[in-house]
């Protein structure tokens, strides 16, 4: 037999195949429970002779409630006359009622199937010719007799419920694939979901932490307001690489701006994500920048010298000399002349690996700021000791 389609009911399936698996029938009637629409429904074929079967509605009279009678029996298979059926087929070609059972010849085989759904039995109605001929018997004159009968209906039934089961099975095993498919679908949905809320909020946070890091060089500077615009904030909102090579990167743009705006009487120093090169340090590699290692390191020299390049180009600006009380006065938290000597002092070692590193960085201090001169002043002794 051909394989069954998953469709409204087995019996279904059945009857689609019916004359496959018992040429010779003159027409096979089905009644079964449908418990998606909650209805029970009536289809018949009639063979076709070679062609494919088609399966039409059926309509019939049942005063007497002779299918509830069948639904409810218990009765797997049984013989049957055609005056006790109560069926009726619409032809839909002729318009015109003809009843099943004309023939008195024919003999109806009913089988019975039981119905999860509504615990009564879906119906199988086949119409057989009383001789042999619809088993490929050569010898047509021999008529079915009460032995006949017992054989085919036991082995019809139980190939049939074979069918039956084996498509309730098949049909099973399909909702929970479909049903495993559905929680795999949706688990990977909420997963991403999620996915998507933790890179947004990281996302948020890194956009956090650079408005303050940017902040902080503002009140750092004497002259800048430094502000991030729109497309900087989406850039950085966009970053997967190292946290600290982040820094690295404002602060790169902070010092480009800061000689691109030299000679500017502007405030507001807007910072676009032109100015934030990731690449150039590796951004979104696993492997730590050897700059970001740097900053780790160096990060509060870097700082001081930042504030002192940026104090002293506003002492510059001014037309002031580059004194240690005037550079202090310009910071944007003015600091006394010690406090920058004692400062200095404190990070000489670095400060000198710093400006030997980084020569085009700093350029102000390091050639006019004495303080500064003072620290690259040789002294074997020192340099480098815990750079």
């Amino acid at each position: 037999m051909n394989s069954f389609s998953f469709t409204e009911n087995p019996i279904f399936n059945v009857l689609k195949e019916a004359h496959t698996l018992l040429p010779g029938l003159e027409r096979v009637i089905a009644i079964y429970y449908c418990h998606e629409t909650d209805e029970i429904k009536a289809r018949y074929t009639l063979d076709s002779f070679g062609q494919e079967n088609k399966i039409e509605d059926l309509t019939f009279d049942d005063p007497n409630d002779i299918i509830g009678k069948l639904r409810k029996s218990n009765s797997y298979f049984n013989w049957c006359k055609k005056e006790e059926t109560p069926f009726d087929v619409q032809q839909t070609k002729s318009q015109v009622q003809m009843n099943v059972f004309q023939e008195l010849e024919n003999t109806i085989l009913t089988l019975g199937f039981l119905n999860e759904h509504d615990k009564k039995y879906d119906l199988l109605f086949f119409y057989f010719n009383q001789s042999l001929s619809n088993f490929g018997v050569s010898d047509s004159d021999k008529v079915l007799n009460q032995e006949n009968k017992k054989i085919i209906g036991f082995l019809l039934y139980n190939s049939i419920k074979t069918i039956i089961e084996s498509s309730i099975k098949d049909l099973a095993r399909l909702n929970s694939y479909n049903e495993n498919t559905k929680s795999l679908i949706k688990r990977y949905s909420q997963s991403r979901e999620e996915l998507d809320r933790s890179k947004n909020n990281y996302g948020l946070s890194l956009v956090d932490l650079c408005k303050s890091y940017v902040k902080e060089c503002s009140e750092s500077s004497s002259r800048f307001n430094y502000i991030l615009t729109e497309d900087a904030l989406n850039k950085i909102k966009a970053y997967q690489g190292d946290i600290t090579a982040l820094k690295i990167v404002i602060q790169k743009s902070i010092n480009y701006v800061n000689n691109l705006y030299f000679d500017t009487n502007e405030t507001d120093i807007y910072i676009s994500e032109d100015y934030l090169n990731f690449e150039s340090i590796g951004a979104g590699t696993a492997t730590k920048p050897q700059e970001v290692q740097l900053y780790d390191r160096y990060s509060k020299t870097i700082i001081l010298l930042d504030k002192l390049e940026n104090a002293a180009r506003d002492v510059v600006a001014k037309n002031m000399d580059i004194t240690s009380a005037n550079v202090g006065n310009a910071c944007s938290t003015p600091i006394t002349a010690p406090a920058i000597s004692d400062a200095l002092k404190k990070h000489r070692n670095k400060i000198i690996h710093l400006l030997n590193k980084y020569t085009d960085r700093w350029k102000l201090i390091r050639t006019e700021f004495r303080p500064v001169r003072n620290v690259l002043s040789p002294r074997p002794d020192l340099m480098d000791k815990t750079a």
